[in-house]
């Protein structure tokens, strides 16, 4: 009867992920949060059980520890994004350190193989390469801090990004969203902001005032782009899924200030007022922000 509890329950989880985006712990990740898994083996590629695998965060310093399972199968779920290390030591064996970035909506994969220890030796492996995913369809684009950070962006617009992922394009056409993925209409693009919508209850498009921009660009740790996202925590529209994760403390104080200018002096002359003559017209835009963070 257990049994066949929790099977109904595993049954509405996924139900709930697919049809209002909720979070799927089955899955390891959610719209605000990644995971690692992997596998442990020995020298001889066979699977290592009861090892231990350590997690931590490398911005916090938060750790946590499982054991490899029979199969040598390890996974952490629901993680903030960033930059971890993962640590794994058995008895007889070398400890092995590997570097990995943790992804909005993705699973990173570090697979470690063990070595029979020498005296007080540390294998640690530091190349990383970027986020695969291999268990499902989905297409996604991860712009890290230091892309949102330096991004040459004009008003610092948040629905900007969307533009850097694979089959996007401009959207000129006021009204309809900025921009249309793939050839899906942009009010099918859905945008969240630590997990909640942040779009137009009415136009089904990024949540916005007069100049259609979402601002804030200043506030966002990481954003991910996911298109073709048919996995447990996606599924309320059909083209970008949009995710930002706004900037957290970590164990040392840290800040910005950002001043942005725009002006006539700038900018080109528009065709249309060059071939009749006409001089630029008047523009002065001034944007500014600031952030501050610390181990609060």
């Amino acid at each position: 009867m257990k049994s066949y509890a929790f099977s109904l329950w595993l049954a509405l989880t996924f139900l709930a992920a697919c049809f209002f985006g909720v979070s799927c712990p089955a899955c390891g990740q959610s719209l605000t949060s990644g995971g690692v898994t992997g596998t442990v083996t020995d020298p001889s590629g066979a699977a290592f059980p009861n090892a231990t695998v350590t997690l931590k965060n490398n911005d916090t310093g938060a750790a946590a520890s499982v054991t490899s399972n029979d199969t040598g199968a390890y996974r952490f779920a629901l993680l903030n994004p960033g930059s971890y290390t993962v640590s794994v030591a058995a008895p007889g064996f070398s400890v092995v350190h590997q570097n990995v970035s943790v992804a909005v909506g993705q699973s990173s994969t570090v697979n470690v193989k063990l070595e029979v220890a020498a005296s007080a030796t540390t294998v640690e492996v530091t190349a990383q390469g970027g986020v695969l995913q291999t268990d499902n369809g989905n297409v996604s684009s991860t712009i890290s801090p230091e892309i949102v950070e330096n991004m040459p962006n004009p008003g610092n617009d948040l629905s900007y990004y969307v533009q850097t992922a694979p089959g996007a394009t401009m959207n000129t056409q006021g009204g309809y969203g900025n921009s249309a993925t793939y050839g899906i209409s942009a009010t099918s693009n859905l945008f969240t902001v630590d997990g909640m919508n942040e779009n137009d209850p009415f136009l089904n498009l990024n949540n916005s005032g007069a100049t259609n921009l979402l601002l804030g660009a200043n506030d966002v740790q990481t954003a991910t782009v996911v298109n073709n996202g048919y996995s447990g925590e996606y599924g309320t529209l059909a083209a970008a899924n949009v995710n930002y994760v706004t900037k957290s403390g970590t164990n040392k104080f840290h800040g910005n200030a950002e001043y942005f200018w725009n002006g006539s002096v700038l900018n080109a002359n528009d065709w249309f007022l060059n071939n009749s003559g006409s001089p630029r017209s008047f523009d002065n835009a001034n944007q500014w922000a600031a952030s501050i963070g610390g181990p609060w």
